[in-house]
Parts: C-alpha cells; structure tokens; sequence
C-alpha cells in the first residue's frame, strides 16, 4: 500500500496574499495528478490549501504542483511549504478537522469544511480505500474532541473574531452602522456575532440580492445587491467581508470616495475572505483601516489559553485515533496480501491437478474427486503458516510475503 502523503500550506506557514494564489487550486486539477488507481483529496478553507494524496503524484511532483499554482520560487517553497507522511500526515488531519490547528482553536465550521473536502473528492472518483478510512476516522475524532473536552468555549469561529477585532479597533458596536459582505453560512454568523454585540443597523450585500434580503430578513436588517456597495459606503462605520471575488470587491477608488463624504470619520473593514474582497491599496488612505486574517491572530490568542489545558487531553485521543486508523490499514493491507498468497496457492494446485490427471487417465470420478480433495487439504495446509505470520506480524512481514508471491509468479512464468 503506497504512502500516505500530504502538501499544503496554512496560516501558519504563510501569509494571507500567499494562500489566495493557491485558493484556486480545484479538486479536478489533482485529479490530473494521479494514477489510474491513485486517491487524493483538496482540502481548501480560508486558513489552508492541502492536498492529501496515495498511490499518485509524489511528495516532490505535489511540492511542484504547488510551487508553480502559487508563483513561489524554490526558495519561497522550502519556506512556505509543508509535506507530511504516513501517520504524521494523517494526524495532521486529526488536527485540522478537530479545529485544533485552525486560526480559531475551537471554531466550528472546519469539520464541516472536512467533510465537503472528502465529498468533493468522491465526487471527481479520487476517493479510495485509504482516504476512505483517513476522512471517516477524522471526522469521528474531530467529533469525539467537540464532544468530550472544553475547545469549543470562548470565540469558536473566525466570524466571532472578526466581530471581537471589529470591537477592539471601532469601540463600542451598538452605534455601529455595519455592513457584511456576502450571504453564506460565514455571514450568517458576523450577522449574529454583531447582533449580540448590540449592533442594531446592519446591511447585508451580496451578487444574488434575493440571498442578501433572506438572510437581512431573518435578523431585522437590510438587504443590497452587491452593486449598490459603492453607493451606500459612505453610510457604514464597520464593514466585514465574508466573501471574496477573483478582484477585489471594496476598491481604492470606492473607499476614498466613500471616506470623503464622511467628513472624517473612519471606516473598519476587516476582510475574512480568500480571496480577499478589500483591495491592499486601501492602506494608504486617511481614516480607512483594514484588516484581513493575518491580524485576527492577536483577537484568538485569548481563546487559545482558555482551551490549553484541554490540549493534552485533545493528543490522546488524536494519538489514539491514529493507532485505530494504522490497525485498520494493515488489516486492509494484510487481507489483500492474503487473497494475493490463496489466489497463488490454489493456482499452483490447479496446475498440479490437472497434470496429474493428464499422467492418470484412467482414473474414475471418485478417485479424481478424492485426489481433488486431496490437493486441497495440502493447499489449505501449507497457507496455514504464512497466513498466520501475516496475521501475527507487520507491514515488514506483509510485504516480505507479497514480494515473494511477485518472484514466485515470475518464476513459474
């Protein structure tokens, strides 16, 4: 069975402006990148691109595939890039869907996000038996660790972050006019995390204005279509964009007119999208201020200490997840090696039967019936003793006993 192997890079590695040139990276694409037989699966959220990949491209060809998606040199590679293997790769995962590796320790849309990964990888055929097991087992544990210790207190989305960045740099919220940018479940919840912070006027813009007015609908609010945004800018204090476009959304140009019409008061914009919506160039405007995921880190700090003394707990039970998954995957290794070993056993009985019966002509049915059992009896006999070698022993004996069935066939060739 081939190596587990994983490339990627996260907000750990890399900054936001990084991770936006590969958040266009498809399922499809890697699909490309595989063997006939091979497996691999994207997961891409606002704080990861990773490619999780088994008996397809190498660890070097995913390195490449990413390099050359996000224009990074060799040297911003080595730097950016991370590659896992084997069981290493498959905690990471554990981490990953647990939210114990997520900007927000604790959020609670990562296991869902998982879960879309391993569904959209299925979809393109790219899911086998490995990845299989690996998502299924993530999933369990990152559910176990929600269920069981105390990571999810405190902030647990970068929605609520962004709401608690919003807070910290404008002030109090309750006289906030605020505007969120996009529709989605992520919107959803700026909506509400606004909401509870006092904030009584909020706008909701979005490309489909029906999605804009149902979610506005649903919490007292106004709903715009995305191409009143440069209209209405002037009006909003507090802005949070929890959707992204291949360009930017909230230009230069629309916030240096929006920010001369308040006569000097300022605007907040903090940008959670990947892709981000609000353009770079806004930094240099007077009394706009703008941040995106990278300046939330300060914002989930306090959340992190809440949930450390959980953490120990948290790796004993990844640690054991691992353990569950490896025993599964030498069970599936070593069950394959066994068909592989009856299979040739009983080809090689075949064979000898049938010269036998060409050497005896004259034998009658219940004789040749008996030498049939006979040969079978022997058969099942000498499968005994691999056979429970393999059961008793590891990958090294697993694979010792599938090369030695590979020479044995090319002998008899």
């Amino acid at each position: 069975m081939s190596t587990l192997l994983l490339c990627g890079l996260n907000h750990k590695t890399a900054s936001v402006e990084l991770r936006e040139r590969c958040a266009g990276i498809l399922q499809a694409e890697l699909k490309e990148l595989c063997a006939e037989h091979g497996e691999i699966a994207l997961l891409s959220t606002c704080n990861r691109v990773e490619a999780y990949a088994v008996g397809g491209p190498s660890a070097d060809e995913l390195r490449a595939f990413f390099a050359r998606r996000g224009e990074m040199d060799d040297a911003e590679a080595a730097e950016h890039l991370y590659v896992r293997e084997g069981r290493n790769a498959a905690k990471h995962l554990f981490f990953v869907a647990s939210s114990l590796d997520s900007l927000v320790v604790g959020e609670t849309q990562i296991r869902a996000q998982v879960k879309e990964a391993y569904a959209s990888a299925q979809e393109t055929g790219a899911v086998g038996p490995v990845l299989h097991q690996l998502f299924q087992a993530a999933l369990r544990v990152s559910k176990e660790i929600a269920e069981t210790t105390g990571v999810g207190r405190g902030t647990v989305s970068v929605a609520g972050a962004a709401a608690d960045l919003a807070e910290r740099v404008f002030g109090k919220l309750s006289n906030a006019c605020v505007g969120v940018l996009g529709a989605g479940d992520t919107a959803e919840l700026v909506v509400g995390h606004m909401q509870r912070r006092g904030v009584e006027r909020v706008s909701v813009f979005n490309r489909t204005p029906e999605r804009a007015h149902e979610l506005a609908a649903k919490h007292n609010g106004a709903g715009h279509a995305l191409s009143d945004l440069a209209g209405r800018l002037h009006e909003l204090d507090v802005i949070v964009a929890a959707a992204g476009d291949t360009e930017p959304i909230l230009t230069a140009p629309m916030v240096r007119r929006a920010i001369g019409k308040r006569r000097g008061r300022p605007i907040v914009m903090v940008d959670i999208a990947v892709p981000r919506a609000v353009d770079p160039a806004v930094d240099s405007i007077d009394n706009a201020y703008r941040y995106d995921m990278d300046a939330l880190t300060d914002v989930t700090m306090d959340a992190l200490r809440l949930r450390r003394r959980d953490f120990l707990h948290c790796c004993t039970l990844i640690d054991a997840a691992a353990l569950r998954l490896d025993a599964g995957e030498r069970g599936m290794r070593v069950g394959k090696t066994i068909q592989e070993l009856e299979s040739h056993y009983r080809e090689v009985g075949d064979r000898e039967l049938e010269q036998l019966e060409r050497r005896l002509p004259d034998l009658n049915d219940d004789e040749r019936e008996h030498l049939r059992r006979s040969i079978h009896r022997l058969v099942r006999k000498f499968l005994h003793v691999p056979v429970r070698a393999l059961r008793d022993g590891g990958a090294q004996t697993s694979d010792a006993l599938k090369r030695a069935v590979s020479r044995s066939k090319s002998d008899d060739e």
